[in-house]
């Protein structure tokens, strides 16, 4: 379970940056009952994965450099996510439609 636990962290502190309400790093572990050097350690390995994570001096607050959201899910049935080659095929954003497992998907003919 150690697993499931770490994913509800991430996805807890994903949440806390998006609304930049993590306070300094003290803070921030302490909202997550962690030591400093384990909440940088998450932040850092947030990072290697490609969240754009950046701190706020002013606000004395961690934020996102850039619009975007974590994957939802692990595990993919049925679906995929489109590749960049996929994406810019599309030619136009009317062509996407919302799907529950990848989040978008080539709209089918009706």
């Amino acid at each position: 379970m150690a697993l499931l636990k770490h994913i509800k962290r991430l996805r807890y502190i994903d949440f806390m940056i998006k609304k930049k309400a993590t306070g300094d790093l003290e803070t921030f572990a302490g909202k997550n009952g962690l030591s400093k050097s384990a909440m940088a350690g998450i932040i850092q390995e947030m990072k290697e994965l490609g969240f754009p994570i950046k701190f706020d001096r002013n606000r004395s607050s961690y934020y996102y450099e850039e619009e975007g959201a974590m994957v939802q899910e692990l595990f993919i049935k049925n679906g995929r996510i489109l590749s960049k080659e996929e994406m810019s095929q599309i030619g136009q954003v009317d062509n996407l439609c919302f799907s529950q497992i990848t989040v978008f998907k080539l709209c089918e003919n009706s």
